[in-house]
C-alpha cells in the first residue's frame, strides 16, 4: 500500500470540496493508498466533523492540523509551519505528496524537496499571480516558478488556467496537467425534478410563480458581491417580481448590507441566508444562478447549479469561462459591471423558453465534460504516473 499525503491550508469553499472528494475516494480500501492529510484550519463549520467521520469509516486515513499553516503571510509563523510540515513528512515517509493552494503549495513543496521526496504534485486551484497584480503578482510568479521545479506535475483545474500559466512562463508545458473539477448529477427523487423544485422553494418560502435568482458564495472580496447587489437593484426596477438570495457567510456581510441600503434594496428583496449546510439542496429553487467573481479557478457552484439544470450568469473570468458556454448554458458578463450582469439576468428572467433551453444544455454539459468519474480517473492516472 502506497502512502499518499495531502497538504492544504485552504479548507473553505471549493478547495474544501475538492480536497474532501479526494480524501473520500483515495482512502477507500480498493484504491490501495494509506492517506494522510496535513491541514490548516480556518474554523469552517463542520470541517472537523467531516474529517472525524471519514477517519471513523476508513482505517487508512489520518490527519494532522498545523495551527501555524494559515493563508496570510507572516514570516515567523510561516517558518514554524514549514518546520512542522517537514517533521510530519519525515514521520509519514510518503510515496506521493500532493499539495493544494498557495501557502501549503510553497511550504509543502519546499519541505518535500529538502527531504528528497521525488513524487510531488501541486494543485493551485487559483495561482496567486492570477489574482494579484503589480509587483506583488510578480513576486508570487517568481515563487511559483521556483516551487514548480520541485514538482512532477502541476494540476490545473481548467484549460484557461493552464493557458494563462503557460503564457506567463510558469513551467514546462509537459508539467501542466488539466484535471477539471467534477460533480455528480443529482439523484432523481420521488416525484421527479418538479417535486425537488417545490421542496426547495418551500424551504425559501417562495410563492408560486415568483422568479428567484441565487448566488452561492462566501462573502469575501474574491466574489465581487457588491456588483451582484447593484445588479439586483437594477433588475428589480424592471422585474419587481424577482427575488434575490445570497447563500454564504463571510467577513464582508456588514459591507454587503450597507451596499444593499445604498442601492435601495430591502432585506426581503435580497435575502442574505448566511452559511447553510443545505446549500446544495437549494439550487432547484432558483430560476437563475449568478456568480459575480473577480477571479476563479473552476467554480463548483456553477457546476452544481448546472447539474440541477439551472442556467447561469457569471462574470467572464478564468475558470468560469471554462464552465459556461456563453449563450448556450447561460451568459458571461463583464467583470465588476453591474449593468452588464443585470442585462444578462433580465434576458433569462424575461424568457422562460430560453431559461429552459439553457438549463437543459447546462445539465448536459456537466454530464459530458465535468463528471465526477472523470475527475477521479484523472487523479488515479496522475498518481500512477500516467498523467
Amino acid at each position: 500500500m502506497r502512502r499518499l499525503c495531502y497538504i492544504c491550508e485552504a479548507t473553505q469553499g471549493g478547495v474544501r470540496k475538492h480536497l474532501r472528494d479526494l480524501l473520500r475516494v483515495f482512502s477507500q480500501p480498493q484504491e490501495r493508498y494509506d492517506v494522510h492529510a496535513i491541514l490548516g484550519d480556518r474554523g469552517e463549520p463542520g470541517f472537523r466533523e467531516e474529517l472525524e467521520q471519514l477517519r471513523a469509516a476508513r482505517a487508512s486515513f489520518r490527519y494532522t492540523f498545523v495551527p501555524e499553516l494559515k493563508r496570510a503571510i507572516r514570516p515567523l509563523r510561516d517558518w514554524r509551519a514549514y518546520v512542522r510540515i517537514k517533521e510530519l513528512l519525515r514521520d509519514i515517509r510518503p510515496d506521493i505528496v500532493h499539495t493544494h493552494s498557495s501557502k501549503a503549495g510553497i511550504l509543502g513543496r519546499h519541505a518535500a524537496h529538502h527531504l528528497g521526496i521525488r513524487d510531488v504534485i501541486h494543485t493551485a486551484h487559483v495561482f496567486p499571480f492570477q489574482w494579484a497584480g503589480g509587483a506583488r503578482g510578480g513576486v508570487f510568479l517568481a515563487l511559483e516558478r521556483q516551487a514548480a521545479r520541485f514538482c512532477r506535475a502541476l494540476v490545473c483545474v481548467g484549460e484557461s488556467q493552464r493557458a494563462d500559466a503557460l503564457a506567463r512562463g510558469l513551467t514546462d508545458a509537459r508539467k501542466l496537467v488539466v484535471i477539471r473539477n467534477g460533480v455528480e448529477l443529482p439523484a432523481p427523487a420521488e416525484g421527479g425534478a418538479e417535486a425537488q423544485r417545490r421542496t426547495a422553494r418551500a424551504t425559501l418560502e417562495l410563492p408560486e410563480g415568483k422568479l428567484a435568482v441565487g448566488m452561492v458564495a462566501r462573502l469575501a472580496p474574491q466574489k465581487g458581491v457588491g456588483a451582484f447587489v447593484q445588479a439586483a437593484a437594477l433588475v428589480q426596477k424592471k422585474r419587481p417580481d424577482a427575488a434575490f438570495f445570497v447563500v454564504g457567510g463571510g467577513p464582508l456581510e456588514d459591507q454587503v448590507r450597507a451596499r444593499m441600503a445604498e442601492a435601495g434594496l430591502r432585506p426581503e428583496s435580497l435575502r442574505l441566508l448566511g452559511h447553510r449546510e443545505d446549500a446544495a439542496a437549494l439550487y432547484p429553487a432558483f430560476d437563475v444562478v449568478a456568480l459575480s467573481s473577480l477571479y476563479e479557478g473552476l467554480p463548483y457552484v456553477l457546476l452544481e447549479a448546472m447539474a440541477w439544470g439551472v442556467p447561469i450568469v457569471a462574470t467572464d473570468v478564468l475558470g468560469s469561462r471554462d464552465v459556461v458556454a456563453d449563450g448556450e448554458t447561460g451568459f458571461l458578463a463583464r467583470v465588476d459591471d453591474p449593468a452588464d450582469i443585470a442585462d444578462r439576468l433580465l434576458r433569462l428572467l424575461d424568457d422562460g423558453g430560453l431559461r429552459a433551453r439553457c438549463g437543459a444544455a447546462a445539465r448536459k454539459r456537466v454530464a459530458e465534460q465535468f463528471s465526477f468519474a472523470a475527475f477521479v480517473e484523472g487523479h488515479r492516472r496522475l498518481y500512477r504516473g500516467e498523467g
